[in-house]
């Protein structure tokens, strides 16, 4: 651990920044919004005390929300939290330390992440090499930003995660983001399309960390035939759910 990861300034802030990414300051709110949105599914009056008030009323809820900081249940107060990333607490502290070992370490190359939802995980990587004064590298953002796509292989059959709209982010609400977390400036890079489109003829020559969260066999499979082999010596590949 060098001097500048150990600081307390450092460590207050990149702990703050996770818990704003993961939406840990007000889990209140998607309460607040799923129970709404359940009053108007119902056709329910909501009661106006019941969403000022939501802690008092969804005590249960807000515990089984602390209670998994990794993001494996509870998905509809997660995702009406609008939290800027689903990967949880491990997957942020782990992706945090690849960050530091590469700049710590002299890994070169730029960072990458292959499905990106609200960009959380990549504002994360930018955010923490500006705090260690790493300034040479470029961040790149790579998204349908439609979406999942619909699956076309065997090994895909039976995941629907194409049907669920709130994956679809449009990549000004992504550049918006990091705007809001002033990580925003000309070295973040953005890749519109499906991988099989656009990593191919990317104009990424090296990279220290590839981050791969494509959800499906197919689309992780389209990053690593494009990139594993410019990921350098030292580097991490991390390879997310599918």
């Amino acid at each position: 651990m060098t001097t500048a990861t150990a600081s307390s300034v450092y460590t207050a802030y990149t702990e703050l920044l996770k818990r704003s990414l993961m939406n840990e300051l007000n889990p209140e709110n998607g309460l607040r919004i799923s129970y709404l949105l359940e009053c108007m599914d119902t056709s329910t009056p909501y009661d106006l005390d019941r969403v000022i008030n939501a802690t008092s009323h969804e005590q249960g809820k807000l515990d089984a929300l602390a209670a998994d900081p990794n993001g494996q249940g509870n998905y509809r107060e997660r995702i009406f939290g609008f939290p800027f990333t689903m990967i949880g607490r491990a997957r942020l502290d782990h992706l945090q330390r690849c960050v530091e070992t590469v700049i710590e370490e002299g890994v070169p190359g730029d960072m990458l992440e292959a499905g990106v939802w609200r960009g959380g995980a990549v504002i994360l990587m930018k955010a923490v090499a500006d705090a260690l004064g790493d300034t040479g590298r470029r961040f790149w953002v790579a998204d349908s930003f439609r979406g999942v796509p619909p699956p076309t292989l065997e090994q895909d059959a039976g995941v629907d995660l194409y049907r669920d709209p709130c994956l679809a982010v449009p990549v000004e609400f992504v550049r918006a983001h990091f705007e809001r977390f002033g990580v925003l400036d000309d070295r973040v890079e953005f890749l519109e399309g499906l991988f099989a489109d656009t990593l191919p003829t990317a104009p990424v020559e090296q990279l220290s960390v590839l981050r791969a969260d494509g959800d499906l066999y197919e689309s992780t499979m389209d990053v690593l035939v494009s990139l594993y082999d410019k990921v350098s010596p030292g580097g991490f590949v991390i390879i997310d759910d599918y």
